[in-house]
């Protein structure tokens, strides 16, 4: 589905010289330097692009936010910096009219954030010609933004463009008064997308975080238009900040709940540092639908929420992961979600399902199934302490309409970390539905993982560059191990999978199936 839509007859009119006028004001603007870029670029890709440049007749350059522009920065150098402003002349002289890609919302945004974060760096000892010139364009592609920021489709983008509306305004002037009223337009649409816990509404873990850093950007705007802390956003900024150092796991890399993948452990470290948020980790995001808690070295992440409402406009895939889990010692991940990758829709769908996150699926069919009207809802959510440990335990029905079975999950971690027993518990409640076939438990391994199977029906589990061992048994099930995939920043790694199989043809005369498993650390 299309971002955005812009008639036909529309698009003839705004590339002619009568949509064009009114946005040319009779002011001169000019771009105030001194909004800083809180990210860092990438020096290799800066000498990429110092090399090559961006050849801006081709539209399928991904060029047009102008995220290159701190790749240069960070590259450093005078010759950085010419290339920056010969590649911002260019583009200037390439898109004097209206071009319906390249001056989308969401992208004009970032283009407009990028612009004015770096001025101070690329632009404030140009030419006069060329600050000119950079400030008649932006001041007609801001007009253009606050025209069009409503029209795209999911709120997230018109965040994206709103936050460049800000960022642009204020760089070119803007007063106190203009930036509140620009933050009364944002702070309702925002808080569309964020739960009363701090959660992003479509619980995605890569979703919350690029939203929480155009926030960031945001009250950055707002503190250099003579806002001050704009109470409103601080509070959202840090309910959200609190959430994502929830998901990050100790190598700094976000859970791989619903999707998630794509942004690196670096990326999550800068946005976190600038939330102000504290120290202090939630055990439990309640609205949002997750979990948390550790001892020793041992980290444990659990989804305990049902999927959220697909949104009829937005253009991602749901997760139906519901009761997965990931588990982490130090900053190694060990059991885990498979990821996410941008490319490739029919593998991003294949990557949504629950055979894909680690917990337990029926017959190979997803826990929930939007389309029939099938949606796991969740009960039972409690965390604590037991003795001699932490217990975690949640059900769902995702399979009840479909099969009449629930799932009822228990996790137990012993103190100290090196004992995680758990519980997967499937009761036929007498409703009708498909006959059940058979259960598969699953726990994705890191790549990082390497397991074998050992002659007793156990797996022998080594961390890479750590000498003490991991031993998997169970009950109730037949164990093997599996090949799988693991996602990383898009980046795709072989890795293994532990499956349990066990046939359920007989539970609805049992009344239940349970399958018991334990990961144990060994010091042998």
């Amino acid at each position: 589905m299309p971002k955005w839509h812009v008639g036909s007859l529309e698009k003839i009119f705004r590339r002619s010289g009568l949509f064009r006028w009114p946005l040319k004001r009779h002011e001169k603007p000019m771009v105030r330097s001194g909004l800083q870029d809180p990210w860092r670029g990438n020096a290799a890709a800066g000498a990429i692009i110092l090399a090559n440049g961006i050849d801006w007749n081709n539209d399928a350059v991904d060029g047009n936010d102008f995220s290159w522009i701190r790749h240069l920065r960070a590259h450093s150098g005078g010759k950085a910096r010419q290339q920056t402003r010969a590649l911002i002349s260019s583009w200037l002289d390439n898109n004097t009219s209206w071009h319906m890609q390249r001056w989308r919302p969401d992208v004009m945004g970032e283009r407009l954030t990028n612009l004015a974060q770096n001025y101070g760096w690329y632009g404030e000892s140009a030419s006069e010609e060329f600050q000119a010139s950079l400030a008649r364009s932006m001041a007609v592609q801001a007009r253009c933004l606050a025209l069009d920021w409503r029209r795209m489709r999911t709120s997230d983008d018109r965040i994206k463009g709103l936050r460049g509306l800000a960022v642009a305004e204020t760089a070119l002037g803007a007063s106190r008064g203009d930036l509140l009223s620009l933050l009364d337009l944002a702070i309702p649409v925002v808080r569309t997308l964020i739960n009363e816990d701090g959660g992003h509404v479509s619980r995605m873990p890569d979703r919350h975080m690029v939203l929480l850093r155009q926030l960031v950007e945001l009250r950055s705007a707002a503190a250099f238009a003579g806002v001050g802390i704009e109470e409103r956003l601080d509070e959202i900024i840090r309910k959200m900040g609190s959430v994502g150092r929830m998901w990050r796991h100790g190598d700094g890399k976000m859970a791989n709940f619903n999707g998630a993948g794509m942004i690196n452990a670096a990326h999550v470290e800068e946005v976190l540092n600038r939330t102000g948020t504290s120290a202090k980790i939630l055990q439990q995001a309640p609205q949002s639908g997750f979990l948390r808690f550790a001892s020793g070295r041992t980290t444990l992440i659990i989804d305990t929420g049902a999927p959220a409402p697909r949104d009829a406009s937005a253009d991602f895939t749901l997760g139906f992961g519901t009761l997965s889990f990931e588990m982490s010692i130090g900053n190694t991940p060990l059991v885990v979600n498979a990821g996410q990758t941008a490319a490739e829709p029919n593998l991003r769908h294949l990557l949504c399902s629950t055979s894909a996150h680690s917990t337990i699926s029926i017959d190979d069919q997803n826990s929930s199934d939007p389309e029939s009207g099938r949606v796991a809802k969740i009960s039972n959510v409690e965390v604590g302490p037991a003795t001699g440990g932490i217990l975690a335990t949640a059900s769902h029905d995702g399979y009840e309409s479909s099969h009449g079975i629930l799932h009822h999950r228990k996790l137990y971690l012993a103190a100290g970390g090196g004992n995680l027993r758990g519980s997967d518990e499937l009761e036929y409640t007498g409703a009708p539905g498909e006959i059940p076939r058979h259960a598969i438990l699953r726990f994705h391994l890191h790549n990082r993982v390497s397991a074998a199977m050992l002659g007793n029906g156990q797996v022998l589990m080594k961390i890479r560059g750590n000498k003490t061992g991991w031993l998997f048994k169970a009950a109730g099930g037949e164990v093997g191990l599996d090949n799988s995939v693991y996602f990383d920043a898009g980046i795709r790694h072989s890795c293994q999978q532990i499956v349990i199989r066990a046939p359920l043809s007989e539970i609805r005369t049992l009344g239940r199936h349970e399958l018991k498993w334990a990961f144990r650390r060994s010091d042998s």
